[in-house]
């Protein structure tokens, strides 16, 4: 690979926050959010940003007609994939790295803010 470029990567809101319903999809979402947040500085050294986007729900094959009807009867909105490229778009353009992006419907894609961990007293 050439020096310079971006990479996004896709988690999930699940990266972000727990999913009690599906723990393991909870676990494989934070490592690859933790993974981005890892190997920013690294890639970094040759010029390579790094991001991941965590949308909510879309609209794709993965969703069964089981979870269609949990998502409808919570009043959970699906977004289209479309609106998933977009944010893609937006964190690969950005001059960010090492940042999760939140992706949900009507909303513009947002970059998650993580709290830092309190030093020593």
């Amino acid at each position: 690979m050439a020096p310079g470029g971006s990479i996004v990567a896709t988690a999930s809101l699940a990266g972000l926050m727990p999913m009690p319903a599906d723990p393991i999809y909870t676990l494989t979402k934070h490592a690859v959010v933790g993974y981005v947040r890892a190997i920013a500085p690294h890639l970094a050294e040759r010029g390579i940003r790094i991001n991941a986007v965590c949308p909510g729900f879309v609209d794709t094959p993965i969703v069964t007609p089981e979870l269609r009807e949990w998502i409808v009867s919570e009043g959970i909105p699906l977004m289209q994939p479309e609106q998933v490229a977009e944010a893609v778009l937006v964190a690969a353009r950005s001059g960010d790295s090492g940042q999760a992006w939140v992706v949900q419907p009507g909303r513009e894609p947002l970059r998650y803010e993580f709290r830092g961990v309190p030093g020593p007293r």
